[in-house]
């Protein structure tokens, strides 16, 4: 009986050693892999002279022959204005733009599952879902700014770092034109709210990618929309049960007077159709009013709704980690902040550039985006946020 106890112990032994064997070995395997992806990181980093490994004065002319020997750049496009500039940088720098017209949030996870293979096939990601860029792609360095150092001079420190931003896009209040030709048919955010206003107001939905930094944005400031009530009715707001400020307080009514569209587009043309006797309000991007045309769509911006007509967001260039074409890739990321920006160069649209925006503002006619009436999201805040956000918005009550 012992001698059998004895050999169940050694087999035990033996079952355990092997064991923990197995895990060591395989811990190493885990740790090598981990430093060779680091290191070869840090020696695409070295190369393509990106992140800490990067010059105080960039060599353009050596960047430019080195992107013409890798002949093309791959970028992921949140914008299908890409297209239009294919033809004119090929021509000048006899370079290639591989271009896919994808949805931020869809170019983050197809570049994520990517990275994680270890597949490196893009160059440039061109979005705007910067609280995800900010709180995914970032700290694990999947992403690197590059900031042309003949551009900087013109730029803001928050446009560039922690992205480089290239234009300043945004989702605004706007109304009809031609139904209301001196003014605006409301003055403040919580006009929306009125009886008035039920089944008026035309949005996407609040957990849509777009609405929900906007939304997010609006729920930052509660004093600001408190004020904003006493101003418009001449008492503080009272809240409802659950609610806990009155930037929640004015979402939920909101809702409950809001139309859902799917579509900025819809939204646009719904609100500035000129053939309706009653005109709807709307929220949509501020640059749908490019297709504005008299007699057809009329509208404007409602740009003195008190506290705020609309939220602005940065659309950015990002260069991938272990990009394949990094030299491309730079002067891509130079050319659309600089002459390649025009496709963009619209209404609503305003350029970072400090010397485009003088010009942007002049040929539409707009205040600079400094002065108007609108809060700029937090890439940082919403993305501390965003479960809780989706918890509120989910739970709105229609």
């Amino acid at each position: 009986m012992k001698l059998r106890l004895s050999i169940n112990q050694r087999r035990e032994g033996m079952k355990l050693r092997l064991s923990l064997f197995c895990i060591i070995v395989f811990s190493l395997m885990i740790i090598s892999g981990v430093y060779a992806q680091d290191d070869a990181q840090t020696q695409w980093l070295k190369k393509s002279q990106l992140g800490p490994y990067a010059p105080e004065k960039q060599d353009w002319k050596a960047i430019e022959a080195a992107a013409r020997k890798e002949g093309k750049v791959v970028i992921f496009s949140v914008s299908s204005r890409i297209f239009k500039i294919q033809k004119a940088f090929k021509e000048k720098y006899g370079v290639e733009i591989e271009g896919y017209d994808i949805h931020s949030n869809d170019q983050i996870e197809k570049f994520s599952r990517e990275h994680k293979s270890g597949l490196h096939k893009t160059d440039v990601l061109f979005n705007n879902a910067t609280s995800t860029l900010f709180g995914k792609l970032l700290p694990k360095k999947m992403i690197w700014t590059f900031v042309p150092d003949d551009i900087a001079p013109f730029l803001d420190e928050n446009e560039k770092s922690p992205f480089l931003v290239q234009r300043w896009s945004s989702r605004i209040f706007i109304y009809n034109t031609a139904l209301n030709p001196s003014e605006p048919p409301v003055d403040n955010i919580w006009d929306l709210t009125r009886k008035e206003w039920n089944n008026k107001v035309l949005t996407p939905e609040a957990t849509d990618s777009g609405m929900a930094n906007t939304f997010q944005t609006i729920l930052k400031h509660p004093k600001e929309m408190a004020a904003a009530y006493k101003k418009e009715f001449g008492k503080p707001v009272t809240l409802s049960p659950g609610t806990n400020n009155a930037a929640e307080e004015w979402m939920r009514r909101f809702f409950k007077n809001a139309v859902i569209i799917s579509s900025t587009t819809k939204i646009f043309k719904g609100v500035t159709d000129v053939k309706q006797k009653e005109a709807p309000l709307g929220i949509t991007t501020f640059s749908k009013l490019r297709s504005l045309k008299k007699g057809v769509y009329e509208g404007a911006p409602v740009y003195q709704m008190a506290p705020v007509f609309g939220v602005g967001y940065p659309t950015v260039l990002l260069i991938c980690d272990q990009a394949p074409h990094p030299n491309a890739a730079k002067l891509l990321v130079r050319y659309m902040v600089d002459e390649g920006i025009w496709p963009w160069n619209v209404i609503g649209d305003y350029p970072a550039r400090s010397d485009l925006e003088k010009l942007h503002t002049k040929k539409y006619k707009v205040p600079p985006y400094s002065e108007t009436k609108m809060w700029t999201t937090d890439p940082e805040h919403n993305y501390k946020t965003s479960f809780d956000y989706m918890q509120f918005a989910m739970g709105l009550d229609k």
